[in-house]
Protein backbone atom coordinates (compact mmCIF):
# COMPACT_ATOMS: atom_id res chain seq x y z
CA UNK A 1 0.00 0.00 0.00
CA UNK A 2 2.93 2.27 1.02
CA UNK A 3 4.37 1.80 -2.45
CA UNK A 4 0.82 2.45 -4.18
CA UNK A 5 0.86 5.81 -2.29
CA UNK A 6 3.92 6.67 -3.21
CA UNK A 7 3.66 6.28 -6.84
CA UNK A 8 0.78 7.85 -6.69
CA UNK A 9 1.77 10.99 -5.59
CA UNK A 10 5.04 10.73 -7.97
CA UNK A 11 2.66 10.71 -10.27
CA UNK A 12 0.56 13.93 -9.35
CA UNK A 13 3.63 15.78 -8.75
CA UNK A 14 4.60 14.87 -12.11
CA UNK A 15 1.25 16.37 -13.66
CA UNK A 16 1.44 19.08 -11.50
CA UNK A 17 4.44 20.29 -12.48
CA UNK A 18 4.27 19.69 -16.48
CA UNK A 19 0.67 21.96 -15.99
CA UNK A 20 2.33 24.48 -14.13
CA UNK A 21 5.48 24.40 -16.62
CA UNK A 22 2.22 24.79 -19.69
CA UNK A 23 0.72 27.02 -18.09
CA UNK A 24 3.39 29.65 -17.51
CA UNK A 25 4.70 29.22 -21.30
CA UNK A 26 0.81 29.72 -22.36
CA UNK A 27 0.50 32.28 -20.43
CA UNK A 28 4.27 33.66 -21.32
CA UNK A 29 3.55 33.09 -25.09
CA UNK A 30 -0.07 32.58 -25.55
CA UNK A 31 -2.26 34.29 -23.65
CA UNK A 32 -4.77 35.69 -26.03
CA UNK A 33 -5.19 32.58 -26.56
CA UNK A 34 -5.73 31.11 -23.49
CA UNK A 35 -7.89 34.36 -21.98
CA UNK A 36 -10.49 33.51 -25.59
CA UNK A 37 -10.68 29.96 -24.03
CA UNK A 38 -11.13 30.68 -20.77
CA UNK A 39 -14.07 32.97 -21.96
CA UNK A 40 -15.81 30.43 -24.19
CA UNK A 41 -15.63 27.59 -21.12
CA UNK A 42 -17.39 30.38 -18.85
CA UNK A 43 -19.52 30.92 -21.18
CA UNK A 44 -20.30 27.83 -22.07
CA UNK A 45 -20.81 27.05 -17.90
CA UNK A 46 -23.66 29.59 -17.71
CA UNK A 47 -25.46 28.47 -20.51
CA UNK A 48 -28.19 26.80 -19.87
CA UNK A 49 -28.89 25.10 -23.05
CA UNK A 50 -25.25 23.40 -22.93
CA UNK A 51 -25.33 21.17 -20.09
CA UNK A 52 -22.17 18.76 -21.14
CA UNK A 53 -19.32 21.25 -19.91
CA UNK A 54 -21.42 21.32 -16.62
CA UNK A 55 -21.54 17.62 -16.58
CA UNK A 56 -17.76 17.12 -17.37
CA UNK A 57 -16.79 20.10 -14.60
CA UNK A 58 -19.23 18.47 -12.04
CA UNK A 59 -17.49 14.64 -12.87
CA UNK A 60 -14.12 16.14 -13.07
CA UNK A 61 -14.93 17.32 -9.38
CA UNK A 62 -16.07 14.65 -8.04
CA UNK A 63 -13.50 12.31 -9.28
CA UNK A 64 -10.82 14.43 -7.65
CA UNK A 65 -12.80 14.22 -4.51
CA UNK A 66 -13.02 10.61 -4.47
CA UNK A 67 -9.33 10.04 -5.46
CA UNK A 68 -8.35 12.49 -2.92
CA UNK A 69 -10.66 10.88 -0.06
CA UNK A 70 -9.44 7.37 -0.59
CA UNK A 71 -5.43 8.77 -0.57
CA UNK A 72 -6.00 10.17 2.63
CA UNK A 73 -8.14 7.14 3.92
CA UNK A 74 -4.92 5.38 3.20
CA UNK A 75 -2.48 7.48 4.52
CA UNK A 76 -4.50 8.13 7.91
CA UNK A 77 -5.48 4.23 8.30
CA UNK A 78 -2.76 2.65 10.91
CA UNK A 79 -1.04 0.08 8.67
CA UNK A 80 -0.46 -2.53 11.23
CA UNK A 81 -4.41 -2.52 11.98
CA UNK A 82 -5.47 -3.49 8.17
CA UNK A 83 -5.59 -7.80 8.34
CA UNK A 84 -3.80 -9.32 5.64
CA UNK A 85 -5.03 -12.27 3.42
CA UNK A 86 -1.88 -14.88 3.60
CA UNK A 87 -1.38 -18.63 2.48
CA UNK A 88 -0.23 -20.52 5.15
CA UNK A 89 2.07 -23.79 4.62
CA UNK A 90 -1.01 -26.00 3.72
CA UNK A 91 -2.52 -23.32 1.76
CA UNK A 92 -5.32 -22.05 3.49
CA UNK A 93 -6.22 -18.78 3.84
CA UNK A 94 -5.36 -16.64 6.49
CA UNK A 95 -6.56 -13.32 7.74
CA UNK A 96 -3.98 -11.55 10.18
CA UNK A 97 -2.53 -8.22 11.32
CA UNK A 98 0.74 -7.09 10.94
CA UNK A 99 0.99 -5.88 14.20
CA UNK A 100 0.44 -9.32 15.59
CA UNK A 101 2.74 -10.91 13.02
CA UNK A 102 5.37 -8.29 13.98
CA UNK A 103 5.02 -8.72 18.02
CA UNK A 104 5.56 -12.69 17.70
CA UNK A 105 8.90 -10.96 15.85
CA UNK A 106 9.66 -8.91 18.50
CA UNK A 107 9.17 -11.76 21.43
CA UNK A 108 11.55 -13.80 19.71
CA UNK A 109 14.34 -11.62 18.29
CA UNK A 110 14.28 -9.21 21.02
CA UNK A 111 16.13 -11.72 23.38
CA UNK A 112 19.00 -12.79 20.92
CA UNK A 113 22.16 -12.51 22.60
CA UNK A 114 24.13 -8.78 21.42
CA UNK A 115 20.58 -7.41 20.49
CA UNK A 116 19.91 -4.28 21.80
CA UNK A 117 16.87 -2.90 19.64
CA UNK A 118 14.57 -5.13 17.04
CA UNK A 119 11.85 -3.58 14.99
CA UNK A 120 10.43 -5.84 12.53
CA UNK A 121 7.92 -4.79 9.80
CA UNK A 122 6.09 -6.84 7.41
CA UNK A 123 3.90 -7.02 4.35
CA UNK A 124 2.12 -8.87 1.91
CA UNK A 125 4.30 -10.68 -0.62
CA UNK A 126 3.87 -12.21 -4.16
CA UNK A 127 1.90 -15.45 -4.01
CA UNK A 128 0.54 -14.10 -0.47
CA UNK A 129 3.55 -14.97 1.56
CA UNK A 130 4.73 -12.64 4.12
CA UNK A 131 7.47 -10.45 3.15
CA UNK A 132 10.48 -9.26 6.26
CA UNK A 133 12.38 -6.32 7.42
CA UNK A 134 14.14 -6.51 10.39
CA UNK A 135 16.00 -3.18 11.32
CA UNK A 136 17.78 -4.03 14.65
CA UNK A 137 21.23 -3.47 16.78
CA UNK A 138 23.99 -5.05 17.90
CA UNK A 139 26.74 -4.73 19.92
CA UNK A 140 29.96 -4.25 18.34
CA UNK A 141 31.49 -7.93 19.31
CA UNK A 142 28.61 -9.40 17.21
CA UNK A 143 29.75 -11.33 14.42
CA UNK A 144 27.54 -9.81 11.58
CA UNK A 145 27.31 -13.17 9.45
CA UNK A 146 26.77 -15.13 12.65
CA UNK A 147 24.05 -12.99 13.65
CA UNK A 148 22.28 -12.42 10.51
CA UNK A 149 21.90 -16.14 10.04
CA UNK A 150 20.75 -16.80 13.60
CA UNK A 151 17.90 -13.91 12.83
CA UNK A 152 17.09 -15.74 9.46
CA UNK A 153 16.93 -18.98 11.55
CA UNK A 154 14.15 -17.24 13.98
CA UNK A 155 12.43 -15.44 11.72
CA UNK A 156 11.87 -19.04 9.70
CA UNK A 157 10.93 -20.42 12.98
CA UNK A 158 8.54 -17.90 13.89
CA UNK A 159 6.58 -18.05 10.84
CA UNK A 160 6.71 -21.10 9.68
CA UNK A 161 6.96 -23.03 12.53
CA UNK A 162 4.79 -20.86 15.04
CA UNK A 163 2.51 -19.31 12.95
CA UNK A 164 1.80 -21.64 10.19
CA UNK A 165 2.53 -18.85 7.20
CA UNK A 166 4.54 -18.97 3.96
CA UNK A 167 7.97 -16.89 3.94
CA UNK A 168 8.68 -14.62 0.95
CA UNK A 169 11.34 -11.77 1.28
CA UNK A 170 13.90 -11.82 4.29
CA UNK A 171 15.71 -8.17 4.51
CA UNK A 172 17.96 -7.65 7.54
CA UNK A 173 19.55 -4.28 8.08
CA UNK A 174 21.94 -4.72 11.04
CA UNK A 175 23.86 -2.01 12.60
CA UNK A 176 26.48 -2.11 15.18
CA UNK A 177 27.02 -0.05 17.97
CA UNK A 178 30.70 1.69 18.09
CA UNK A 179 33.75 0.35 20.50
CA UNK A 180 35.22 2.19 22.58
CA UNK A 181 37.81 4.24 21.65
CA UNK A 182 41.43 3.40 23.16
CA UNK A 183 42.64 5.83 25.76
CA UNK A 184 39.39 7.41 26.63
CA UNK A 185 39.08 8.43 30.03
CA UNK A 186 36.69 6.34 32.09
CA UNK A 187 34.35 7.95 34.41
CA UNK A 188 34.90 8.34 38.30
CA UNK A 189 33.47 5.68 39.93
CA UNK A 190 31.20 7.38 42.80
CA UNK A 191 31.24 5.07 46.19
CA UNK A 192 27.60 5.83 47.56
CA UNK A 193 28.10 4.28 51.22
CA UNK A 194 30.94 6.39 51.43
CA UNK A 195 29.12 9.46 50.14
CA UNK A 196 25.71 8.60 52.27
CA UNK A 197 28.00 8.38 55.42
CA UNK A 198 30.02 12.00 54.76
CA UNK A 199 26.11 13.39 54.35
CA UNK A 200 25.07 11.88 57.33
CA UNK A 201 28.32 12.94 59.93
CA UNK A 202 28.28 16.73 57.77
CA UNK A 203 24.31 17.13 59.11
CA UNK A 204 25.37 15.71 62.33
CA UNK A 205 28.14 18.46 62.81
CA UNK A 206 25.47 21.38 61.79
CA UNK A 207 22.82 19.78 64.55
CA UNK A 208 25.36 20.36 66.80
CA UNK A 209 26.06 23.50 66.49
Amino acid sequence: MNFINRMIVVLLLLAALVSACAGFLAMLFARDSVVAAAQRTLTALVDPTQIFPLLFCLGLALLVAIVSALLLYAELMPSDKVRMRLKSIQGADVLMSAEAITTQLRYALDPLPGVINVDPKVAKGKNDAVDVMVEMSTTSDVSVKQKTDQVMDVTRAVLEGGLGLRIGKVQIKLDQMKPPKKGASNLPTIDLPRLIADKQEEANKDAAK
